[in-house]
């Protein structure tokens, strides 16, 4: 009975040494506060990267149509507009692509 005794006041001594104090009042509520605004961050660029993918479709999607349009304008006119209507069209898929490129890392790097 006694060393069960004897193992009651260690065991009561060594929790008692290992409470610890918060390092100060708030701090829990700080820590819940980061956490949240952690959270919302997250949330927020969730809804930033759907919001690009919908102005990129967009985006190309007028662009197709104002290319047709323009070339339907330009039919009747002269090699020099031609050839700028090809500059033009070959700068809008190379502007495409780095968009596509950058979207697509950027949606798949924040997934992982």
């Amino acid at each position: 009975m006694e060393n069960n005794n004897n193992h009651d006041k260690y065991f009561r001594e060594l929790l008692q040494g290992n409470q610890r104090e918060m390092p100060f009042s708030d701090f829990e509520d700080e820590l819940m506060d980061e956490i949240a605004a952690e959270n919302e961050k997250k949330n927020s660029f969730l809804k930033n990267i759907k919001l690009s993918w919908l102005f990129f479709f967009f985006g190309i999607i007028s662009g197709i149509v104002l290319a047709v349009l323009s070339t339907g304008v330009m039919e009747g006119s002269g090699g020099l507009q031609e050839n700028l209507v090809y500059a033009l069209a070959i700068i809008f898929c190379l502007i495409i692509v780095f968009l596509a490129d950058n979207l697509f890392r950027l949606s798949f790097r924040h997934n992982n």
